[in-house]
């Protein structure tokens, strides 16, 4: 195949994407494609030889954009949007017009050193090696919640040597101003050289975004965060290796509460209320007026151990973790003035537990597998309260609803294999495959909750339990045309495991369909190609892809014959949606230091069946929360 001529060369450079930075990893050249790996399929794999549409960053790449939070990442890859309902809030991760709701679930998982986050803080992107972004279902190696797609990150691991860094970062912003240090030190352990450990560490202080102009107590919003992580590695002989992490995340948020709402509409807003409930005070674009009692509290502690053997018949792979995470927000004012009214507050606390076995064939073989056993389990409590009328004893005003409780098991077997044709070297086939038994349950005691004027909100005991099951398959061919040219065409199935609405349990008049809702199953397919340019001063990637779901889940209101509400919000899965685009990705060296990386993505994501009452359906509507096109463009 020819090298491209310098106009084509130019052209293409207009359309590429961010993942060349990555091209200069270890000792190996800037200038091929060797440096680019894909570890996504759970094997070191070339990126020209990956069937997957992915971006890969390496540490380099990620400090030249500026990426120092999660909420930055997406700018880097096309058709994907990080979404956050301000400074506190989990991220819900949007990919190929699949959204993710922060009052549903996370249809995209996130790995940090292999520990699954199917819930994801916005805390900073500490000390990170590299992150890989796949978009499509990934369910065949990862389960669950992985149905649009993947962001694997890999943090900064022990070093061989002694180093050593430290980060102090300022910010300033119309109602205030940030302020964070962070750092890491790395080396050897002992005189025998085969274990070594890092520290790494964060604090930051900054704040509020918004500003309450009418805060309990005269408390302004902030934001106080610390980590601390520390690592471990051992390597006991050339073909064991042994890694430990843990870390803990403390977040302390005076006068704030998790989410962040504002009027869309203020100069509505400040004739409505300004001077009948604000006291002739006005709201504005970054300014907002509450008088509830505010403040959040997050803590998590995350603990990982993993071990690869080395065989000569192949990779033996183990993997253990556990995550707990606690959060308490108090100040969600109901009214969104000052006069006393109604608040609320929320408690959750998660405990997860992670496990997966494997065992992969050597890459050089005609015929590669793997093949494994994983398992996931989480309890979850949640308890709600709120507060009526006049403040008398601050974040202790808050009256508690009965605690609610939810347990979920999986357990999964997966295998996969790729053969390449001795008769047609060029033609590879893969095919995988997953089952999934997934166990949900849920408990609530009976009680009730304050609503002021909503009257009261009735809980009844309910004991709730069901299995559900799905097999994901994952089939694929990749042909490589050429050493720079390589095609491929996959289809892939994702899957998100049903569950109860405990909240519908407060009203006798809903039926059992409406108390459990199904399992989201979810089609995608997809063509897409990856091309070295220029002699490997750059690539390009792109794929086309089209993807169905006719159970979708989604929020709905129950309703009787005559389209009255008859209960709260709560899941659904009969509804539907069509998703199909295109994206484009690449990077191209102009001149020695100097290379330009851009991506552009667009979507058609819409509803086939989307009922609000009985007799409106919004088909045809767009799917919430997904951008349309995205676009990025950087010279660095």
């Amino acid at each position: 195949m020819r090298s491209p001529t310098p106009l084509a060369a130019a052209i293409a450079a207009l359309l590429l994407a961010p993942s060349l930075p990555a091209l200069a990893q270890d000792a190996v050249s800037p200038t091929t494609l060797d440096g680019v790996r894909v570890t996504g399929s759970k094997r070191d794999t070339p990126y020209l030889k990956s069937d997957l549409s992915v971006t890969v960053l390496n540490r380099e790449a990620l400090k030249e954009a500026g990426v120092v939070e999660f909420r930055d990442l997406d700018k880097l890859a096309p058709n994907v949007k990080f979404n956050a309902m301000g400074q506190l809030s989990d991220m819900y991760i949007s990919i190929r017009g699949i959204e993710s709701n922060p009052f549903l679930v996370n249809r995209a998982s996130v790995y940090i050193d292999g520990i699954p986050f199917k819930e994801l803080s916005n805390a900073v992107l500490n000390q990170v090696e590299s992150v890989e972004v796949l978009r499509g279902p990934q369910g065949t190696l990862y389960g669950a919640n992985s149905e649009s797609g993947l962001v694997l990150v890999k943090t900064k691991g022990p070093t061989d040597a002694m180093e050593g860094e430290v980060n102090l970062r300022s910010t300033w912003f119309s109602n205030g101003n940030g302020n964070s240090l962070d750092g890491f030190v790395s080396g050897p352990l002992g005189k025998r050289g085969n274990l070594s450990g890092s520290v790494a560490f964060m604090a930051s202080d900054e704040d509020s975004f918004l500003r309450n102009l009418t805060p309990f107590n005269g408390t302004e919003g902030k934001v106080r965060e610390q980590y601390l992580q520390g690592k471990l590695r051992w390597q006991p002989s050339d073909f064991v290796t042994v890694n430990a992490l843990a870390y803990h995340l403390r977040t302390r948020a005076p006068g704030m509460f998790e989410y962040e709402y504002l009027p869309l509409d203020v100069g509505l807003y400040n004739r409505t209320y300004g001077t009948r409930l604000n006291g002739g005070r006005q709201a504005g674009d970054f300014t907002y007026i509450n008088d509830a009692p505010k403040r959040t509290e997050k803590d998590e502690t995350v603990a990982g151990l993993s071990a690869q053997w080395q065989l000569e018949a192949g990779t033996f792979d183990v993997a253990a973790s556990y995550r707990t995470h606690e959060d308490v927000s108090a100040g969600y004012d109901f009214d969104m003035t000052e006069s006393a009214a109604l608040a609320g507050r929320t408690y959750d606390k998660q405990d997860a537990w992670n496990a997966e076995a494997r065992f992969s064939s050597p890459d050089d073989q005609a015929l590669t597998w793997m093949a494994g056993v994983s398992t996931y389990r989480t309890d979850k409590d949640s308890i709600l309260g709120t507060f009526v009328g006049p403040i008398t004893r601050g974040l202790n005003s808050y009256n508690l609803a009965p605690r609610q409780t939810a347990k979920g098991q999986d357990y999964s077997v997966f295998a996969t294999a790729s053969y390449t044709f001795p008769a047609v070297p060029k033609l590879t086939a893969s095919l995988g495959l997953r089952h999934e038994q997934a166990r949900r349950s849920t408990e609530q005691r009976a009680g009730s909750l304050d609503l002021a004027e909503g009257g009261l909100v009735l809980y009844r005991d309910a004991a709730l339990e069901h299995t559900f099951h799905a097999t994901l398959p994952r089939v694929s061919l990749r042909y490589d045309a050429t050493d720079n040219l390589s095609f491929y065409a996959a289809s892939a199935k994702g899957y998100i495991p049903g569950g109860f609405n405990l909240a519908a349990a407060q009203s006798d008049v809903v039926n059992d369909k409406v108390l459990r809702y199904e399992s989201e199953m979810m089609w995608s397919h997809e063509l897409g190609f990856k091309m070295n340019v220029g002699g490997g001063r750059g690539h390009i990637g792109g794929a086309l892809f089209h993807i169905t779901s006719d159970n979708w889940q989604e929020i709905q209101v129950a309703t009787d014959a005559s389209g009255r509400p008859i209960s709260s919000d709560y899941v659904g899965s009969d509804a539907s949606i069509c998703s199909r685009g295109a994206e484009l990705e690449g990077a191209y060296e102009l001149a020695p230091g100097f290379t330009l990386t851009a991506n552009v993505g667009y979507v058609d994501a819409k509803y086939t069946k989307l009922w609000a009452t009985v007799d409106e359906n919004l088909a045809g509507n767009r799917v919430k929360l997904t951008p349309h096109y995205t676009g990025y463009l950087a010279a660095r």
